[in-house]
């Protein structure tokens, strides 16, 4: 089983259905006021649906403006905002469409239609398109993760994923009563690769990854010989770097420390490992974990990177590849070179590149 192919198995385990929780046919959250469609979705723990003879003759779906659609549409996407602009954990996120199901594609879709629905008072979802009336969507979105966050093995698949939804027209006008997520999943089509990734024969999440822990050493100021960067590093110079690497490891939380465990970060960044526990820095074995802090020029350091592509240039030999950093500082140019082993795709689930020792140019 791919890791793509487990990670679909593990949300139709774990996951099931997603179900919004309203009351009757009407939530509280019209798409007109632009709520999220899904900010009290709830996971639920609902059957597999199976396929149920739909009655004859169907209900006449209602058939939202264009407006109207839009201002759905508006709420639909907001209800996957919240995760999608989480930092450091989408390559790709965004809603591709949203279109009216028609009639004749209902009994395809396998939604559960029985008496005693609690999430619409026992209404099944045909009878709140006959009353008070609505209709059903489908939307599409595309979603690819970051290598950082293929580390912490998301709970929810990516790809290219239908989803639909009950929208009703009551009182409050158009909203969404109900959804079910998931449906028919593909894969991402493969992008073109970088010119620079393709010259020095990386895969697409070693190439990201390389430059993500390039960027990071900079910004934390690691300017000196390393032979074991593991146990070579200084308690300070770990909280520069988990500071600096937070940037596409998920960002920090409400109390300055990184959102992923920094032990998860060291093993991505610093050992070929992929499993197995994670390793505690010779640094910090005594000590409580620093919390993350930016180097003193950590500034100068980002607006220089920002402006110059060419700051950062890479070479392979083998099985390694060189990060040759130059940077005109205030304080005088800094010259480094930073080696990375490179972890396949076999026998990990993804492959990736970790610092195996940096040298002053």
């Amino acid at each position: 089983m791919t890791f793509r192919l487990f990670r679909f198995a593990a949300l139709a385990l774990c996951a099931g259905l997603i179900f919004t929780i309203c009351t009757g046919c009407a939530p509280a959250a019209s798409a007109s006021s632009g709520a999220p469609a899904s900010s009290v979705a709830a996971e639920s723990t609902v059957p597999e649906p199976t396929t149920i003879p739909l009655p004859d003759p169907l209900p006449e779906p209602l058939q939202p403006t264009e407006e109207e659609l839009a201002a759905l549409t508006d709420a639909i996407e907001a209800g996957f905002r919240a995760d999608w602009d989480r930092p450091g954990r989408y390559l790709t996120a965004r809603l591709d469409s949203v279109r009216v199901i028609p009639p004749e594609e209902w009994e395809d879709l396998e939604l559960p239609l029985a008496d005693g629905n609690t999430h619409l008072e026992g209404k099944s979802w045909m009878d709140c398109i006959a009353d008070p009336g609505g209709c059903l969507l489908m939307a599409q979105t595309t979603t690819e993760y970051t290598p950082e966050a293929l580390v912490g093995v998301p709970q929810y698949s990516d790809g290219v994923m239908t989803h639909v939804y009950l929208a009703v027209n009551g009182d409050e006008g158009w909203t969404i009563a109900d959804q079910w997520g998931n449906y028919k999943g593909s894969e991402l089509p493969e992008p073109s690769p970088d010119p620079a990734q393709e010259e020095l024969g990386l895969t697409r999440n070693q190439w990201l990854m390389l430059q993500n822990q390039t960027r990071a050493l900079a910004l934390s100021c690691i300017f000196r010989d390393l032979n074991a960067p593991l146990n070579d590093l200084t308690a300070e110079e770990w909280a520069n770097y988990l500071y600096a690497r937070s940037e596409s490891w998920s960002g920090l939380t409400g109390e300055g420390r990184t959102e992923t465990p920094a032990g998860s970060i060291f093993q991505a960044d610093f050992t070929d490992r992929i499993s197995g526990e994670n390793p505690t820095p010779a640094a910090l074995e005594n000590t409580e974990e620093p919390l993350p802090a930016p180097c003193a020029a950590y500034e100068e350091i980002k607006a220089l990177l920002n402006a110059d592509p060419n700051a950062i240039v890479y070479e392979r030999t083998g099985d390694t590849v060189t990060a040759t950093l130059t940077l005109p500082l205030e304080s005088g140019t800094v010259a480094m070179e930073y080696t990375f082993g490179l972890v396949p795709d076999d026998p990990a689930p993804f492959s990736r590149t970790y610092l195996q020792s940096a040298h002053r140019a």
